[in-house]
């Protein structure tokens, strides 16, 4: 029996050296972390009686890695000290009486195992185990790695910060803070801050720069377009047969590379002044025109006006339009043809009623207009100049969707910056950029 037994754990290493053979060129050694099935190697190995050094090259790792987990998370079975003899080294040569052997004696030391404490470092299947008198140390995989994944969870709990570090962060972002940029702008413009925008939102949540005066108040509100709920039937006065919104995801269909512009109108007060806003899909531009009358006709007058500015560029930008049912723009043939020539010109489409959520980009830039223009503030002394200013600096926010590149920077590699100045649309530089009210100096 010992005999098959001795050549079946031959076998078992042999196999294992074998099929696992590796070269450490080709091992993937960048991975610091053992994994569970790492973990059941190592339990299969000493199981099986091999060293740390044998289960290393099975598992690809180093041999001290090996014998580091071992003796990290093996767990200890003592022996029965009532039933069992002390046993100590020195017992042989030892003059004290028997009986006054004990473990505070001075000269007491342990009796040792090679086999627990070098060689393999654990007890498993150790065929002498019935009759040993010394402690015995078990290895269990999966307890190891719920251990690991504990200790990994709380040992990444709490600030990892230095003070210094700390003190440069938040002098940095506290005056980009108050002129309403977002951090993810702030982090992407001051690489040196070296820090995730998940972490920064959870210190500052934390309350970690409280005393510079930056908490969950100071950070810009955070918005997410959602459905509504109710949709109020309303009797269409319009037909827009041809122009709704599956027309519009067919003619995308058919003419996959034509942008999408999307179009709305923003006001404070219901007798105006009132911005009629135009938002690129693919560069997530935005621009905006002034006007006192929110009426069809005022609002395609701004397309003859870009029409004229823009000359042959306007059908690279406006070719294709998404608006809202608004009766703004109702008109269907004002907007789709020039007033003056009667030549085509654009192809409207209109969203289905009450889903904002088909013209996102729009909707979302918004957001960015309310952080100036806020709800409530009078507009009755608004210029275009203040909105080409307004828009400029929304145009200069770097976005996550473009990888961290402004509407600015996108579509001026697309188009050309010389169009935008002709938009009045100009750069702002990263620091400078502004989404407060006080950016505008109006009533």
């Amino acid at each position: 029996m010992f005999f098959i037994n001795s050549l079946c754990k031959i076998d078992f290493r042999l196999s294992c050296i074998c099929a696992c053979s590796w070269d450490r060129k080709d091992t993937n050694m960048k991975s610091k972390h053992l994994t569970l099935d790492q973990r059941k190697a190592i339990q299969d190995g000493i199981e099986n009686r091999l060293s740390k050094t044998a289960i290393a090259r099975i598992i690809g790792k180093d041999p001290s890695t090996v014998a580091k987990e071992i003796k990290t998370h093996r767990k200890l079975k003592p022996r029965n000290r009532f039933n069992s003899p002390i046993i100590c080294t020195n017992f042989k040569s030892c003059t004290k009486p028997r009986e006054l052997c004990s473990e505070k004696c001075p000269q007491y030391k342990e009796q040792s195992c090679s086999l627990r404490d070098r060689s393999i470092g654990a007890c498993n299947h150790c065929e002498h185990i019935k009759r040993c008198r010394l402690d015995h140390f078990f290895y269990n995989a999966s307890k190891s790695h719920e251990e690991y994944l504990f200790h990994l969870s709380v040992s990444r709990q709490g600030v990892n910060l230095s003070e210094p570090h700390r003190i440069l962060i938040a002098q940095t972002i506290k005056p980009l803070l108050d002129k309403g940029q977002s951090l993810y702008h702030i982090l992407e413009n001051h690489p040196e801050l070296d820090i995730s925008v998940k972490s920064l939102y959870t210190y500052i949540e934390g309350g970690i720069f409280k005393d510079f005066g930056i908490d969950n108040f100071s950070l810009r509100r955070q918005v997410s377009m959602r459905q509504r709920k109710k949709i109020k039937v309303r009797k269409e006065p319009v037909n827009y047969d041809g122009h709704k919104y599956s027309d519009y995801l067919l003619f995308c269909k058919e003419h996959p590379c034509v942008p999408t512009t999307e179009m709305d109108t923003l006001y404070n007060q219901p007798d105006g002044p009132y911005i009629q806003t135009f938002s690129f899909q693919n560069t997530s531009l935005m621009i905006g025109i002034l006007h006192h009358e929110k009426t069809s006709e005022s609002m395609a007058y701004s397309l003859d006006l870009l029409e004229d500015i823009l000359a042959d560029d306007f059908f690279r930008l406006f070719s294709l339009i998404l608006t809202d049912r608004g009766s703004e723009f109702e008109k269907v043939s004002l907007f789709e043809t020039n007033s003056l020539t009667g030549k085509p010109r654009s192809n409207i489409f209109y969203c289905d009623p009450q889903t904002p959520s088909q013209k996102p980009h729009v909707e979302n830039n918004h957001n960015l207009v309310r952080n100036i223009l806020p709800n409530g503030r009078k507009l009755s002394s608004l210029t275009q100049h203040d909105l080409n200013i307004m828009f400029s600096h929304i145009n200069s926010v770097p976005r996550k969707i473009l990888g961290g590149k402004t509407p600015y920077e996108v579509f001026s590699f697309l188009y050309s910056e010389d169009i935008l100045h002709k938009l009045g649309i100009f750069r702002i530089q990263p620091d400078a950029v502004t989404l407060k009210p006080f950016l505008l100096e109006i009533e």
